[in-house]
């Protein structure tokens, strides 16, 4: 085992970032309840999958959501984003649906590359169990709903809820074509004066960017209301 993944030095890596983090955090949002951030980042903190600001960045937006929002994520594959969204909601009818085959399918090389290797690392075909597992233990469990199923296939399925969604955060397939479909499919869903999020604009992955690009230019959104790391959101 490497140095940096023993317990104990892993332990303190972890409180020396998520500490720094935390004393910007406080003092621009100090409204916010950044004690559950932390709860929530210590029990991912075996997870490098997203930073603090990216994480810290969902939270806030569903902490901006009104009491009992309603939420979709398309693309959860174990439920860390999910469960950061998930603790920044309010009230007990407060719901993320969290769209995903939890299989890894994809149309971008790169992502079915990277979902191969770690899917042989955990020795499953599925991440169902990890992501319902992440959220009974962090007590999420009545606030989440995962939707087993392709993107598009659940817009469909869903179609009953277009403009009632507060929040719509994208992190699905990467390659071009499907976050534009994404893009098509999803954006409907969010009521007049909601947010869509993206994951990854700006990053390795330029399907993504060029299709955000396109619709910002199309005049898709009314307005941007932050970056962090690889994450854009804009207002409806």
């Amino acid at each position: 085992m490497a140095f940096k993944h023993w317990p104990v030095v892993r332990d303190l890596r972890f409180a020396q970032k998520c500490g720094r983090y935390l004393r910007g955090a406080r003092k621009r949002r100090p409204d916010l309840d950044w004690d559950e951030f932390r709860r929530i980042a210590r029990h991912f903190k075996q997870d490098d999958m997203g930073s603090f600001p990216e994480r810290g960045y969902l939270f806030q937006l569903a902490s901006d959501t009104p009491e009992n929002a309603q939420v979709v994520e398309v693309g959860s594959w174990m439920g860390a984003s999910t469960c950061f969204l998930a603790g920044g909601l309010r009230g007990d009818r407060a719901r993320v649906l969290a769209v995903d085959n939890f299989q890894g399918l994809s149309t971008c090389g790169e992502d079915t590359v990277w979902y191969n290797r770690h899917f042989q690392r955990l020795g499953a075909r599925t991440t169902l169990e990890i992501f319902r597992e992440n959220f009974a233990a962090l007590g999420f469990t009545p606030r989440s709903e995962p939707v087993v199923s392709d993107s598009l296939a659940a817009a469909q399925a869903l179609a009953a809820r277009r403009g009632s969604i507060d929040l719509v955060f994208i992190d699905g397939d990467h390659a071009y074509a499907a976050c534009k479909a994404d893009i098509e499919a999803w954006a409907p869903f969010v009521k007049p004066g909601g947010v869509i999020a993206f994951h990854d604009f700006g990053s390795r992955a330029d399907g993504v960017t060029r299709a955000i690009f396109e619709e910002i230019k199309a005049g898709r959104f009314a307005e941007i209301i932050g970056v962090a790391g690889t994450i854009i959101a804009f207002r409806m």
